[in-house]
């Protein structure tokens, strides 16, 4: 039996205008053998492995070092959902996450320090700042644009790219 393999991921960021950051957090798997739908029938055993989804994903965050302003902010899984596209082969975990920094006016900066590893899968991020705010400049691996009225930031990252160690964003608060 083999276990589900990563394919995808999708990261959405959407910062509020309090400094309050929430994120959708989205792995997408190939599951052959079908061991997620396999869980629906064991209401327990399925929010057993939710509840262990949920402290890994945190363990990884817990290794993270986010700041936002200098100021060193924790992020929190607050929930995990698992879903399935179009058919029980094909299942999604969305982790619902949240941090906070403090904001002032003018020039801002978020920073995240994690350990280096070289993308497995494609993956997507996208920042949606609040209106009025406007990203100045960004550092991330992949390839990355500044669109709408810039405060919107899209990262891409193609498998087999190395990633990690320090990414940034600095961006403009009215």
């Amino acid at each position: 039996m083999s276990e589900p393999v990563p394919i995808h991921a999708e990261g959405i960021f959407t910062m509020g205008v309090d400094g309050g950051v929430w994120e959708s957090l989205i792995f997408e798997y190939l599951d052959k053998d079908r061991y997620y739908k396999n869980l629906l029938r064991d209401r327990e055993g399925l929010l057993n492995e939710l509840r262990t989804i949920m402290e890994n994903m945190q363990g990884f965050l817990d290794e993270e070092t986010i700041k936002i302003n200098g100021e060193v902010v924790k992020a929190r899984v607050i929930d995990v959902s698992l879903g399935f596209r179009g058919s029980f082969d094909r299942p999604y975990l969305e982790f619902y996450i949240y941090f906070k920094g403090n904001l002032r006016r003018g020039v801002n900066r978020y920073e995240d320090y994690y350990e280096e590893e070289v993308a497995e899968y494609d993956y997507e991020i996208v920042w949606l700042f609040p209106p009025g705010f406007k990203i100045i400049e960004y550092e991330f691996a992949g390839e990355g644009s500044i669109l709408g009225s810039g405060n919107i930031l899209r990262l891409t990252v193609k498998k087999g790219l190395k990633v990690g160690n320090y990414e940034s964003i600095t961006f403009e608060a009215p």
